[in-house]
């Protein structure tokens, strides 16, 4: 049930305002002053606020940056009550963000029109739940793409695990869209509107050989802490404070940055290199390995208690290969971003359809790079094809001789009609490539339309 804070100093007006809410729906916490008022926010955040505007202690609009910034739904609906509104005062309330003035006294029926605008939080449940049902039937997840039941089951874990603030380790083969599960969780969880850090470890090593040191990179440095440190610098723990820092390919992190790691974990405190004492910070962490936990584990890659702390939250993403019919979903979905993006940049006519051809492609290869391998190819052909998209291989064409389709020879007597010839030829190329018209058209040196037209006359011949 909705909850409402009344904060009021008229022992009247409290009681009718009171009964109206309770009738209403609503459960109800009241104020006489404005210290009563904040002790209550102190202890729950209300569904909407009535405060008047004359408190014994203070006048109500100083409530208002003691409201949750940052409530669940959005912006916290509040209605001031006052028996002399002014201009000054509705001016500065409108700019404190209130929601209503009612006038005392309060006209009931305007009160109860106000309240029935007030989302319910169970009303709200009901039409997220619904939304992301909805979503996922048509293979939609966050930024995921797919709805074999392999990805389904990843989906439900996501869904647990996100409002939660568990440590996540996510594992998987490469290219099988461990940062995008990590988005995914960051965006569903509470901590949505705060930042969202990526680390990628591998890389990271690579920048702390070349310079800065991999601990200051992740938690920062004081001034003098090495050579080249001139002023304090914030690290990676530092930036991902009230949001999610993701680290990438865990395993890549040396012992020492792992203990430190796990530390700041469990004590959500600390130590800049160069510095004496601890730092707090809010951040919550998503690692990714491409290696099997246990595996890293046994070959020393990755620290035990770090992974006892990871392993109790997480998630394994499946191969494209045992995704049933998601590398056409996936196909599909990318093809639809190549065209949005081309259109945003003003280039028209260049919305690109998808053959039968090209989608059995995708469904028929093992795709042993996975998502990330699918997409790479997926553009590639994109950029390569005409209006539609026949073929996956079309990216390969250009580096393919003609003589050299698949060891396939056209053998021509002298004396044989030039109609002949080409016909033999186009026969020969088709039989080659597989009877792909796009990827033969390409290796003959013409248009896939003058194929087509070639083709025609060759039927009716």
């Amino acid at each position: 049930m909705p909850h409402a804070l009344i904060v009021e100093d008229d022992p009247n007006s409290l009681s009718g305002l009171s009964a109206i809410l309770a009738a209403d729906g609503f459960s109800v916490d009241t104020a006489a002053t404005l210290a009563d008022a904040r002790a209550a926010l102190a202890r729950f955040i209300p569904d909407v606020v009535l405060v008047d505007l004359n408190l014994p202690d203070g006048g109500g609009l100083e409530l208002l940056p003691h409201l949750p910034a940052q409530p669940p739904g959005g912006a916290l609906p509040v209605i001031v009550m006052t028996g002399n509104a002014t201009v000054e005062s509705a001016i500065e309330g409108l700019r404190h963000g209130i929601w209503d003035y009612l006038l005392k006294p309060v006209n009931i029926p305007r009160l109860r029109s106000l309240l029935a605008r007030i989302p319910r939080p169970y009303e709200l449940t009901e039409e997220v739940r619904a939304l992301r049902a909805m979503l996922r039937e048509l293979g939609r997840f966050g930024p995921m793409v797919g709805r074999s039941s392999a990805i389904q089951h990843v989906y439900d874990a996501l869904e647990q695990l996100a409002p939660t603030e568990s440590a996540i380790l996510v594992h998987g083969e490469a290219g099988t869209g461990k940062e995008v599960a990590a988005r995914t969780l960051h965006q569903l969880s509470r901590r949505r509107k705060g930042p969202f850090i990526v680390c990628d470890a591998h890389a990271r090593a690579a920048e702390a050989a070349a310079g800065r040191p991999l601990a200051s990179l992740l938690f920062g440095h004081e001034r003098g802490a090495f050579n080249g440190a001139e002023q304090r610098e914030p690290g990676l723990v530092d930036q991902a404070s009230g949001g999610t820092l993701f680290i990438d390919e865990l395993t890549e992190l040396p012992r020492a940055e792992q203990e430190a790691l796990l530390r700041a974990l469990d004590s959500q405190t600390f130590m800049r290199v160069g510095g004496n004492s601890e730092v707090g910070t809010d951040f919550r962490l998503i690692a990714a390995t491409r290696t099997v936990p246990r595996d890293a584990v046994r070959q020393g890659m990755l620290h035990e208690d770090l992974w006892m702390r990871l392993d109790a939250a997480a998630v394994q993403l499946p191969p494209l290969r045992e995704r049933e019919d998601d590398a056409a979903l996936l196909a599909a979905a990318r093809i639809d971003e190549l065209n949005l993006q081309a259109h945003a940049r003003g280039l028209t006519g260049t919305t690109r359809l998808v053959a039968p051809t090209f989608l059995r492609e995708c469904l028929a290869y093992d795709w042993p790079g996975n998502v990330r391998e699918l997409h790479e190819r997926v553009e590639r052909a994109w950029h390569a094809s005409d209006d539609i998209l026949e073929t996956l291989q079309a990216e390969e064409t250009s580096s393919v001789s003609p003589r050299e389709v698949n060891g396939g020879r056209v053998q021509v007597t002298v004396g044989t009609p030039l109609a002949d010839v080409e016909e033999m030829l186009i026969r020969a190329t088709l039989d080659a490539v597989g009877g792909t018209r796009h990827r033969a058209a390409s290796l003959l040196g013409i248009s896939p339309k003058t194929l087509y037209n070639k083709l025609q006359r060759m039927r009716l011949n």
